[in-house]
């Protein structure tokens, strides 16, 4: 009887799926999150229905995500959405330049990193919310 492989061993690195309408956005924090090596991009989403189909598909353990998709309630319906069917899912927000829909996040497990944050920023708050 053949022996079965094991399953390959899961990476220590936060593995994250970046969710923004702009797949510019989407490649260019792909690509500054690769360079910190710190943190494994595992998939992209540009709407509501591809995110919930690649978080399904990729079990991430972060999502970074810009809310406004394409607009704030079907973002925020998202990030609901991902904290209910998947609750130990790290939730990273980017992109709001003021507080617009945080109360509606009050008590979350969330983090938030603006979009003109440093590469380091992003990172620091993924790795922080997935180790919390």
């Amino acid at each position: 009887m053949p022996q079965l492989s094991p399953p390959p061993a899961r990476s220590s690195r936060p593995r994250v799926v970046i969710v923004d309408a702009d797949r510019r956005v989407q490649q260019s924090l792909s690509d500054l999150l690769a360079v910190s090596g710190e943190v494994e991009v595992i998939g992209h989403a540009s709407d509501v229905r591809a995110a919930l189909q690649e978080v399904e598909r990729s079990s991430p353990d972060a999502v970074l995500v810009d809310p406004r998709l394409p607009d704030i309630e079907a973002g925020l319906a998202l990030i609901s959405g991902l904290s209910r069917a998947w609750p130990e899912l790290r939730i990273v927000l980017t992109g709001w330049n003021d507080t617009e829909g945080h109360a509606v996040l009050a008590g979350s497990r969330t983090r938030y990193v603006s979009k003109g944050g440093s590469p380091e920023q992003f990172v620091t708050a993924i790795v922080d919310a997935c180790c919390v």
